[in-house]
């Protein structure tokens, strides 16, 4: 076994010809649609995967809406799972590790730490196999003791059982090339080109342009959502704006709800819940500024999708947030309400300077982040894979 678990590296440019690939995707809830940045990313690249010249196939919940057999030349898999906070995403990906067990790709490619155990099975049946990180997902509040101690154990096994082990940001590599003595690779998340929506279907919350701060992200603790509103309500002048909050509450509704309780006496604070495709284009569009407070992160996908729209940015000084946001934005210390409130108060009161990191923004979005040149580094690493 010690022979069959070793793990390859990259190999050296060569002549070799490339290859066709056949390509499993193992961890998500599927495509397209789903707003979880897991399935966010594997539905940017699947396609592309395909445009290239492979053959992807994609393992899908049961429940998604959509239920055709493929999507824009994507084969799309619909295996038995349970919809539980802690069994859902390890039982489809446990049925599906079988069906490729005795399928016929040529790489089983997992997402997440949790599904990261069954690289054993995947390689047990002769497949190669790569594993993403997506983030330190043990750190979620959101987990038991035993829902942390279960994805400790499946990182560990994102760093050893596999071929290669991919990671979505350069602090993550260096954490877990340090405590772990392995070699990751990076490979970011990235956006696709966004054109600037006007106000129109946001206007039925009262929204027009650049007359609200919008936080865009899931509402649970570690995005730190209360952090903003505790900021927003010590500010003394707001100029006219509110504050948006966007966002779903999946398995964490006691803590929206304790969001909403903070600010009920505060007319000035907007919740719209999870908002369709139209309304969160604009409300990107036309904030005067997107406020992302996380305290974890692995690559964010909503703050990529902020910058690529030209919005001005705030954000916590975590080093997923920082790295990605460069010079092109603002940062705060995390968890730090006040330092949140002198952020905000600088770029509104600098309208000047907010509209110049709105231009550096969808520049470095366009420049170094493109789903395009991503699509590139994770076709590279399949063919090192299979040459090795």
């Amino acid at each position: 076994m010690t022979e069959t678990l070793e793990r390859t590296r990259p190999a050296e440019a060569s002549s070799t010809p490339r290859r066709r690939i056949k390509v499993s995707q193992i961890g998500s809830r599927g495509i397209p649609g789903h707003r979880g940045g897991v399935e966010r990313v594997v539905e940017a690249v699947a396609p592309r995967l395909v445009a290239a010249g492979h053959d992807v196939t994609v393992y899908c919940a049961p429940w998604s809406d959509y239920k055709e057999p493929t999507y824009k030349g994507v084969n799309l898999k619909y295996v038995f799972g349970i919809q539980s906070k802690y069994l859902d995403t390890i039982g489809r990906s446990f049925v599906a590790t079988l069906k490729e067990m005795v399928g016929d790709s040529d790489i089983v490619h997992y997402h997440g730490s949790g599904s990261a155990p069954l690289a054993l099975l995947a390689r047990m049946a002769g497949k190669k196999v790569i594993v993403t990180i997506h983030g330190l997902d043990w750190q979620r509040r959101k987990w038991s003791v035993f829902g942390r101690w279960f994805l400790q154990l499946g990182e560990r096994a994102a760093l050893h059982l596999p071929h290669r082990t991919i990671v979505v940001g350069p602090d993550l590599k260096t954490a877990l090339d340090n405590q772990y003595g392995v070699n990751v690779d990076y490979i970011p998340n990235g956006v696709d080109d966004r054109t600037v929506r006007p106000p129109d279907a946001i206007g039925r919350y009262g929204l027009g342009r650049r007359d609200y701060i919008l936080y865009l992200a899931r509402l649970v603790p570690e995005k730190q959502a209360h952090t903003l509103i505790a900021a927003w309500r010590g500010m003394a002048e707001r100029r006219g704006m509110k504050l948006v909050i966007a966002g779903p509450a999946w398995h964490s509704e006691a803590y929206a709800a304790s969001l909403r309780d903070m600010a009920k006496d505060d007319e000035s604070v907007i919740f719209t819940g999870e908002v369709d495709e139209a309304s969160l284009e604009e409300l990107y569009s036309n904030c005067y500024a997107y406020v992302l407070p996380s305290e974890v992160e692995g690559m964010s996908l909503s703050l990529l999708d902020g910058m690529a729209y030209g919005a001005c940015i705030i954000t916590s000084d975590i080093p997923a947030n920082a790295f990605v946001v460069g010079d092109a934005g603002v940062t705060f210390r995390v968890r730090d309400a006040s330092d949140l409130l002198a952020a905000l108060e600088t770029v509104m009161n600098e309208p000047e300077r907010a509209e110049a990191l709105r231009r550096a923004a969808k520049r470095r979005m366009t420049e170094e982040f493109h789903w395009d040149a991503v699509v590139r580094q994770w076709d590279r690493l399949y063919q090192d894979v299979l040459k090795s």
